[in-house]
């Protein structure tokens, strides 16, 4: 859906079909003064500019899930069904970074104000190791001399519930998923280990970024 917007308000909507045609929408709409205009069946070029941030988007999560296993592929950090919160993580940072030339995120354009970006400065990279303080210490009560103060956890994006930056853990011990906040990330991923072959690594860091993720392993 492509959306015009003026003085910060919301005046006409592009869309497919579906259920932006769905008469409580439409209804809606009109009662907000919103005109609306839809594509044609199959015709995607007339959605470019969303069909462009889709591919984007599923490129960066794409990306994600390719980057774990090669940084990181023991007690199951690389599972192929946490590609639901790569997906939601690309999206978050998709709405967060600047345009190049207007220098405003995706949100701020809705909005029409401009800030310096705090929430970039303060993400971590996807699925990369972190560590969470015991329970007992965040409560600041003592544990045994010589039991491990900390557990080894996952980083899968922020919360979409918490007023601040929360980040969503997965225990990998029992695949739990909890929002946490007293944690230490590992956002280099140097207190892992991964597959072991460093030169294979890099090739394929490397195609990552100059070839715009569209190839990842050596042509057969």
């Amino acid at each position: 859906m492509v959306i015009e917007i003026g003085a910060g308000e919301i005046h006409h909507l592009s869309s497919d079909n579906g259920i932006f045609n769905a008469e409580l929408f439409v209804e809606d709409c009109k009662n907000k003064f919103q005109t609306q205009s839809f594509y044609s069946v199959g015709s995607h070029h007339q959605n470019s500019l969303v069909e462009w941030s889709n591919q984007t988007i599923m490129y960066m999560a794409w990306t994600f899930m390719v980057h774990v296993p090669l940084h990181w592929n023991k007690y199951g950090a690389d599972n192929l069904a946490l590609w639901g919160f790569a997906l939601k993580h690309s999206v978050w940072l998709h709405n967060r970074i600047p345009d190049c030339l207007s220098g405003l995120t995706s949100l701020k354009l809705l909005n029409k104000t401009k800030a310096n970006h705090p929430d970039l400065l303060c993400t971590h990279v996807w699925e990369c190791p972190v560590y969470i303080l015991d329970s007992k210490l965040q409560d600041r009560q003592k544990i045994p001399k010589w039991n491990s103060q900390s557990c080894l956890c996952q980083f899968l994006g922020f919360s979409d519930v918490h007023f601040t930056l929360v980040a969503n853990i997965c225990h990998l011990s029992t695949s739990y998923m909890s929002p946490q906040y007293h944690l230490f990330f590992d956002d280099l991923s140097e207190t892992v280990f991964g597959t072991g072959n460093d030169a294979l690594l890099d090739y394929i860091c490397n195609q990552l970024f100059d070839s715009a993720c569209d190839f990842y392993f050596y042509v057969q």
